[in-house]
């Protein structure tokens, strides 16, 4: 078929996921940098009442953005062959998707603020809608870039969007426009972003539609689609309950926990899953190989991610305070149970994309019915004792989704259920022994009296240093992926040292 385009596997994947995941690093570290700055000035220019309602905002306005998705960008990436009629029919569908979106969002702008009592909300929302239409425009060069694995332009992409978001987002806050700083940031952020990803393309849509496209498309993307929107039931009903019966200021001092929490997520969990997904589809035939790639990403996650999360509860008391200020101590015990949660979610964040690369949609669908469930169940629950009391049930629900979890996706991928809870949770001795020790060292300097910057500079050395140490003595796996890390390296040093003395010789 004229203009089709086939996966082509490579004999190795490790070049493209070292540089996949190289140019996420630089990305995350850049961009996480830059929003933790903004974060800090933002938290100390804007009241809880403030980022509240801009947080219900984004978090109404995120379901619109999953009902305009429809899953097709992720079919797109997913699928091995792809036509012109493919890119263009999903292209113009986004397009429209996003600009039936806007409408519907400044049309319902009005009933969203009646729902929650926030009578700013509405010209809010409405603003926000505008990015539906930005976004549609986004999706099908995104996920062709993706699918070439281009991470060097999707990254210096997000960089430079970021960096656009927060000084609109500064810029605002000084002005003293208080939540619309936050409606700026992402806004700018979606502008930038979808007009670099046209300058970087050289993809451009074609006038045609095809039926047959937009079915077969829609078949995978339908269900992932469906997925999407559980999800997001999963992720926003804290928040929402809240919205609802509590106020603009309890869903800004939840949301400001809940963001704290998330950030070792979106620094290595959704880097990793962007990187991996269209890599694991490469390969998605090979069942072996797959697995292998796969259980090693899992443990690797893991290895990284519990840690965090353990590390950002131990020095939250210490932390909130210092870098954003005493308006949001009451967040501090929020954000402490949320890390218990996140160290349970990281046990299952790979899980997904392995299904989703198999094209298992409707077994990842129906476990993320499951999920929110339970998890929907819980935080209702816990509603009755405010904002703590969600947070508990977030957690708890959690925890226990991790076996089930767990099980249902070793069985529908074909790989042994205990081994992968092997690799999984083989890190996790390690942190809590490190954990258990920063938290005595942090106990001993509370009482010497240590100032704060230099109590959370020691808590935070001795947790790593432990971790590092006991995982590095007693897991094999690790040890094994951190000499072949160095031995890369010092091969790489070796390489360019030669190459710069053969450029020096006459």
């Amino acid at each position: 078929m004229a203009g089709e385009a086939v996966y082509t596997p490579p004999e190795s994947l490790r070049g493209p996921v070292l540089a996949g995941v190289k140019w996420k690093l630089i990305s995350q570290i850049l961009r996480e940098g830059t929003r933790l700055a903004i974060g800090i000035l933002l938290a100390r220019l804007l009241t809880p009442e403030e980022w509240g309602v801009a947080s219900l905002a984004l978090v109404i306005a995120s379901l619109l953005t999953v009902l305009a998705d429809v899953g097709l960008p992720v079919a797109l990436v997913q699928r091995a062959r792809i036509d012109e009629l493919d890119r263009s029919t999903l292209f113009w569908t986004a397009l429209g998707l996003g600009i039936a979106f806007t409408a519907v969002g400044i049309a319902l702008s009005g009933l969203v603020a009646d729902i929650f009592g926030e009578p700013e909300l509405q010209s809010l929302f409405a603003v926000l809608s505008i990015g539906f239409t930005i976004a549609g425009l986004e999706k099908v060069p995104g996920s062709l870039l993706a699918r070439d694995l281009a991470f060097r332009a999707l990254e210096l992409r997000q960089i430079a969007a970021t960096t656009g978001g927060a000084a609109v987002a500064l810029a605002l806050a000084l002005a003293g426009a208080g939540a619309w700083a936050i409606i700026g940031n992402s806004l700018t952020t979606t502008v930038v972003s979808c007009a670099l990803l046209w300058v970087v393309t050289p993809w451009r849509p074609r006038l045609v539609f095809s039926w047959n496209s937009f079915r077969s498309l829609t078949g995978f993307g339908g269900t992932l689609l469906a997925a999407q929107l559980v999800t997001y039931v999963q992720m926003n009903a804290d928040r929402l309950l809240i919205g609802r019966y509590v106020g603009a200021a309890g869903v800004g001092v939840y949301s400001f926990a809940y963001q704290l929490m998330f950030t070792p997520i979106l620094n290595v969990t959704y880097p990793l899953q962007m990187v991996l997904f269209p890599v694991f589809a490469t390969i998605q035939e090979d069942i072996e190989r797959l697995n292998a790639l796969w259980l090693r990403t899992k443990r690797l996650s893991v290895a990284l991610m519990a840690p965090a999360f353990l590390l950002l509860l131990v020095v939250a008391p210490d932390l909130l305070p210092a870098l954003f200020g005493s308006q949001w101590d009451d967040a501090i015990p929020i954000l402490q149970v949320l890390c218990l949660a996140g160290v349970a979610y990281s046990l299952t964040t790979q899980n997904g994309i392995l299904l989703l690369a198999q094209g298992k949609a409707g077994t990842n669908f129906w476990l993320t019915v499951f999920a929110t469930v339970v998890v929907v169940a819980s935080v209702a629950v816990g509603l009755h004792w405010g904002t703590l009391g969600v947070a508990t049930g977030f957690a708890v629900a959690h925890w226990s989704l991790v076996l089930p979890y767990t099980w249902i996706t070793t069985k529908a991928a074909s790989i042994g259920f205990l081994l992968t809870l092997r690799a999984t949770c083989s890190p996790l001795p390690f942190a809590a022994v490190a954990t258990a020790a920063a938290y005595g060292v942090r106990l001993g300097l509370l009482e010497t009296g240590t100032p704060t910057a230099a109590r959370i500079l020691i808590v935070a050395a001795t947790l790593l240093s432990v971790y590092a140490g006991l995982a590095y003595v007693g897991s094999v796996p690790l040890r094994a992926e951190i000499r072949e890390a160095l031995d890369r390296l010092r091969s790489r040093r070796t390489r360019d040292v030669a190459t710069a003395g053969s450029a020096t010789e006459p």
